[in-house]
């Protein structure tokens, strides 16, 4: 199974590669590295990928234990999307903004609006793009665009510096070099 396109991640995820081990529904148990983390869930690099809506429990060094069903995957990695209370859910953002080196609050209030919209993208090196956004919170958005960027290539997007966080299947993420405002 592919990466399902409608991506419904319920808080804004931290890139950082944490060590742990995970076990399967059936047992398989082995170690694992986060690709990204947020207080609801994580995307887990394994060399066994759980099948879509497989349980799937997770001790990751930095974290703790994590437990949920598997939301989406990939060849070679899956994402989870954790069942767990608000006090956990505020003690890992806690967690997770001091290990990014980001503010509790963004980690926590940083909610991801679904909506699509078209903005104007504009290149450091002048070129200019209209794209549409989803995704957005004020900490950055997903952009849909028919062309690739590396990571940490700057824009602006409707006037609010950007840079690239990581690619996606059909675009990719940026990271407001300031917090923007609410769309």
């Amino acid at each position: 199974m592919s990466e399902q396109s409608s991506d419904r991640r319920h808080s804004r995820r931290a890139a950082l590669k944490l060590r742990g081990r995970y076990m399967l529904a059936d047992g398989y148990e082995s170690h694992c590295e986060t690709i990204d983390v947020s207080a609801t869930g994580m995307r887990i690099h394994a060399d066994v990928v759980a099948d879509v809506g497989e349980r799937v429990v997770a001790y990751i060094d930095e974290l703790g234990r994590a437990e949920g069903q598997t939301a989406r995957r990939g060849a070679d990695w899956f994402a989870i999307e954790a069942h767990t209370t608000q006090a956990r859910i505020d003690r890992v953002a806690k967690k997770i903004a001091s290990l990014a080196g980001q503010d509790a609050e963004d980690v926590i209030a940083a909610p991801i609006v679904p909506r699509r919209r078209a903005v104007t993208l504009q290149l450091a090196f002048g070129q200019v793009y209209t794209v549409e956004v989803s995704e957005e919170t004020s900490l950055g958005a997903k952009v849909h665009a028919n062309f690739r960027l590396l990571r940490g290539a700057k824009m602006t997007i409707d006037g609010h510096a950007a840079v690239v966080d990581r690619d996606d299947s059909d675009g990719f993420f940026v990271v407001y070099r300031r917090p923007a405002r609410r769309p």
